[in-house]
């Protein structure tokens, strides 16, 4: 290894390439955390150049700015071809500084500034690119997903003419741009305002191109062919955005790749879908993958949260977060569970495309069912045991759906019971290893695994449980809405089975009180009987599942807390719901109505959510 302090002349004044692996994350630098800091070096170093530029005064002492390190390793090359050095990293620093050395060029054209221009233009390209001008004339060679609106900002020629390629609205609508057409014109107006503000544009430009040229320091790290880049890239990531897990395990599996001469062949057939955008109209919006989702109190990318999940599954045993990348290379370099690189990314994505349909369930087959109440129940530790039975080959399809309705009635069972989930990791986990050791891959087999649980942290709640909590919790308090809703969303399903077939039910629903939660204008009391108060025993069912129903859109407040003569017809519009038509003809709703209905609609729930 070799270590040297280099400026971006030296870095770039030479006819070489610098070349960001396929398998590296995309350009991410953002404006506040990074383009701004680094324009403000260069506008410091600018105005200082300005001054002694103007005032002929040489001998002013300018003390150069840092800006991190990068780490580089040779390449060999054959024939013609331009000397290569692949960036193991600091790819983010260089792309950046290509974008603003191209800004220079564009900008002192622009000004009429021909030597800046010259300069900047021999910073940013090859002028010897004997082979394969399309790419070597780059000196920068970002990732592949990045490489294409890389070359159109650099022959774009002007911000105009690229601000005409990638326009700020398509119609009334605002467009997502690509994150280093937004750095370049960050950069653009950045530097054009200051060059106005200065009110000399050519003595502007030169002093621009002094701080670049001189004063960024940047630290060179040099790697030999013996050293292990994997482990550099493991540990440098200064001044930088932190690495995700996936990113790190990214680079772990292409390296390896790379030395298979895989790597561009692999990544085009199973990395590739990790980076396809959530909307195809909008090709630079935010990736699928990249995604944001709550787990717990914290929000992760989805990539990440399927690698804790499918490393969890593999192991059978919690991963800590943390501890993602580091726990993945050391079960890839002990068990070597795959033949070779490429059966290792197949069974990854394999799992990610599972996990994939998990979060995006839209048809009305039992798995695409039971990942909808599970997205309701919200409980993300059962996903590896999900996973794993999903990509079992020796379970069969019909089996497995009869395992998910018994762990739906599981969840739900304990969820209306009022059980604790805090040792469900451990929990899910000891059912996967269990039932595989087992070997017997029937829903008999896993069902005798849920019912020997008999503690309150892993029980599976009887009939007379279930149906005493179900008719007294106050489910609308104790139990979140969304789960309330996906508990009636059930139950209408199953009320309409009878007579069609299931669906699932999409579009939104709101969740109605029959007799509302303010009720004390037009809904009296009724006379005290027996000792029973009968405000007590009203606060005791205003909550209960009687007295819930769902309704297609929302009644409007005067209705929803009028009286039930008013109210009881208006439910009954929303009769397309099989929920709704228990209130025809009904003029009257009382305490007694909602415990009835509460019994009623628990007969549903039982035979949804059965237990042997």
């Amino acid at each position: 290894m070799q270590v040297q302090k280099t400026t971006v002349e030296s870095l770039f004044t030479h006819e070489r390439r610098y070349v960001v692996p396929l398998f590296q994350r995309p350009y991410v630098w953002g404006r506040e955390e990074q383009w701004e800091p680094l324009w403000d070096d260069i506008c410091d170093i600018a105005e200082r150049n300005f001054v002694a530029i103007k005032n002929e005064n040489p001998d002013d002492v300018i003390h150069p700015h840092f800006m991190g390190a990068i780490v580089l390793q040779s390449r060999r090359v054959s024939g013609d071809h331009l000397p290569v050095l692949d960036v193991i990293d600091g790819q983010q620093r260089l792309t950046t500084l290509q974008l603003v050395l191209v800004v220079l060029r564009d900008l002192a054209n622009a000004k009429g500034e021909a030597p800046t221009a010259k300069w900047a233009t021999a910073r940013t390209a090859n002028g010897n690119a004997l082979i394969n001008t399309e790419t070597e004339q780059y000196k920068v060679w970002p990732t592949q997903r990045d490489q294409a609106q890389f070359i159109e900002i650099y022959n774009a020629g002007s911000c105009a003419k690229l601000q005409a390629k990638f326009p700020a609205k398509i119609g009334r609508r605002k467009a997502t741009r690509p994150l280093m057409v937004e750095a370049y014109l960050y950069f653009y107006q950045a530097m054009d305002e200051w060059l106005i503000e200065k009110g000399d544009a050519v003595l502007g430009c030169r002093a621009l191109r002094l701080a670049l040229q001189r004063h960024l320091e940047i630290v060179q790290i040099d790697l030999d062919e013996t050293e292990n880049p994997q482990e550099i890239f493991e540990t440098l990531n200064a001044r930088g955005v932190p690495l995700l897990a996936s990113d790190l395990l990214r680079n772990f599996i292409f390296r390896r790749a790379k030395g298979a001469s895989l790597p561009d062949a692999l990544h085009k057939k199973y990395w590739a879908r990790f980076e396809v955008p959530e909307n195809p109209a909008q090709p630079e919006g935010l990736r699928f993958w990249e995604v944001e989702i709550r787990q717990g109190r914290l929000s992760r990318a989805r990539l990440d949260l399927f690698v804790q999940h499918y490393l969890s599954m593999k192991l059978e045993r919690d991963v800590r977060v943390g501890e993602l990348f580091r726990e993945y290379k050391t079960w890839i370099e002990t068990r070597k569970p795959f033949s070779g690189v490429e059966e290792e990314l197949q069974e990854f994505v394999r799992y990610a495309d599972l996990f994939r349909a998990l979060l995006r369930p839209d048809t009305n087959s039992p798995t695409d069912l039971f990942a909808a109440r599970l997205h309701a129940i919200d409980v993300n530790s059962i996903y590896p045991l999900v996973i794993g039975l999903l990509g079992e080959p020796h379970l069969p399809s019909d089996e497995r759906d009869g395992i998910f309705i018994d762990l739906e009635s599981f969840l739900v069972r304990r969820l209306v019971c009022g059980r604790p989930t805090k040792n469900y990791t451990r929990l899910f986990l000891a059912l996967l290893t269990d039932f595989r050791k087992g070997g017997v891959f029937k829903r008999a087999a896993f069902r005798n695994l849920l019912v020997a649980g008999k503690t309150e942290s892993s029980d599976w709640p009887d009939d007379a449980t279930f149906e005493l909590s179900w008719n007294t919790v106050d489910a609308y308090k104790a139990i979140k809405p969304e789960r309330v809703e996906m508990l009636l969303r059930a139950i209408e399903m199953k009320s309409r089975s009878s007579k069609s077939e299931p669906i699932l039910l999409k579009g939104p629903l709101t969740i109605e009180h029959v007799m509302p939660q303010s009720w004390s204008a037009y809904w009296p009391l009724p006379a005290k009987t027996d000792g029973v108060d009968p405000l007590e025993a009203r606060e005791e069912v205003i909550h209960d599942f009687g007295n819930l129903t769902l309704v297609t859109q929302g009644l409007n407040s005067t209705v929803s807390n009028g009286p039930a003569a008013q109210k009881l017809p208006e439910l009954f519009k929303h009769s397309n719901l099989e929920l709704n038509k228990y209130f025809v003809n009904r003029t009257t709703w009382t305490e007694k109505d909602i415990r009835d209905r509460g019994k009623a609609l628990f007969e549903l729930a039982k035979e949804i959510w059965p237990r042997p």
